[in-house]
């Protein structure tokens, strides 16, 4: 990886993480509650994949060489990591540190989702009582949690970044 593509990338997954971190500032700061809404989500992922695609297409650009496979995955891949790392990060610190009572409050709510959730999928009081007892025991913001949250987007991201890297990737010519 060239290291004009290293320094785009850095660039554009430290504008991903201040897209997320605003984001996340924005709605903690005026409806706590839309993080539970799928919605919510759906458009966080579309906001990373659209910055992310972005990194790769102006990598492309600067690329004087070929651009191949291993250059667009990493710009991919270096991109998404900032950025989620980096609001991994701002998440713990604001549930944790900052206002732990928004933590409680954000898993209140999204267990009251899933219990709405549950019934819908036809189960019965007992399962839904245990499976909220579970969630009630479970730390959401805990270092653990969002470590295996974190390692989680960063698997389905990669998958994704793979099918990026085969679109914007060019192809050899001259073995052709």
């Amino acid at each position: 990886m060239e290291k004009s593509t290293k320094k785009l990338a850095t660039s554009y997954g430290l504008y991903l993480a201040i897209a997320l971190i605003l984001i996340s500032v924005l709605v903690y700061a005026f409806d706590i509650s839309l993080m539970t809404e799928w919605y919510f989500n759906v458009s966080i992922y579309l906001v990373i994949l659209g910055i992310s695609i972005m990194a790769v297409s102006k990598a492309k650009k600067f690329n004087t060489g070929l651009f191949s496979f291993k250059n667009a995955f990493s710009t991919y891949f270096l991109t998404i990591v900032l950025g989620l790392v980096i609001s991994s990060v701002f998440s713990f610190l604001l549930f944790n540190l900052i206002d732990p009572e928004a933590a409680n409050t954000l898993q209140e709510l999204t267990m009251e989702k899933q219990s709405e959730m549950f019934q819908k999928f036809g189960m019965t009081e007992a399962q839904i009582n245990e499976a909220m007892i579970k969630m009630q025991e479970e730390d959401f913001f805990s270092i653990k949690n969002v470590l295996i949250s974190l390692a989680i987007q960063l698997v389905i991201f990669s998958i994704i970044g793979l099918i990026i890297a085969l679109i914007f990737k060019e192809k050899d010519t001259t073995n052709a």
